[in-house]
């Protein structure tokens, strides 16, 4: 299997098992269903590629959103969303989707809210989360934009280079400071 198929797996098994009881009340409660349990396979790719949709959350009053989930693994929660801004294949991004989807005014789908969360250990291997946030998807991209156009200091935000990508980092203190409407759930509080 691909190494982005283990890590979609393993992100949306730790989404359900450590993530979402730690938010559920933080979004209205009601139920998350992974994109791929309810859709055929080239459906839920197509979902996930195109509008960045990983899972469905379905509210107490009958509503239905759309959910961009990230899982990190690793000992050090970093307290930040991460955005890829550019693949060295040139093939289109998240930022680059998320913004022409929000600005084209056409209805394209894509996800209201995006959840960033970290999970200590390493990927697959069951272990406890350490922190999550919430944010609208809008207010992200609008955040990314403000940390590209300059003013933001790196300990906030910024743009880091991996192996074979870019990405927009934003941490979640700066966001709130900021004034974005936040939602942050560390592991002292998801114990409690």
């Amino acid at each position: 299997m691909p190494d982005f198929k283990v890590d979609l797996e393993a992100s949306a098994s730790d989404f359900i098992r450590v993530v979402w009881p730690a938010i559920e009340c933080k979004v209205g409660g009601g139920e998350i269903v992974p994109v791929e349990s309810v859709a055929d396979k080239g459906m839920a790719t197509m979902l996930d590629q195109r509008s960045g949709i990983d899972a469905w959350h379905l509210s107490k009053d009958k509503q239905v959103r759309g959910i961009a989930s990230r899982v990190q693994w690793g000992n050090t929660p970093w307290n930040s969303f991460t955005v890829r801004l550019a693949r060295d294949s040139g093939a289109k991004t998240e930022y680059e989707k998320r913004k022409h989807d929000m600005n084209a005014g056409a209805g394209w789908l894509y996800p209201h809210l995006t959840i960033q969360a970290y999970v200590s250990g390493s990927k697959g291997m069951g272990g406890d989360l350490l922190s999550v946030a919430i944010i609208k998807t809008k207010s992200l991209i609008d955040a990314c934009d403000k940390i590209l156009s300059g003013g933001v200091s790196a300990k906030d935000g910024g743009v880091r280079r991996t192996s074979n990508a870019t990405f927009i980092y934003a941490n979640w203190s700066w966001l709130e400071r900021s004034g974005y409407e936040i939602k942050v759930v560390s592991k002292t509080l998801a114990a409690a």
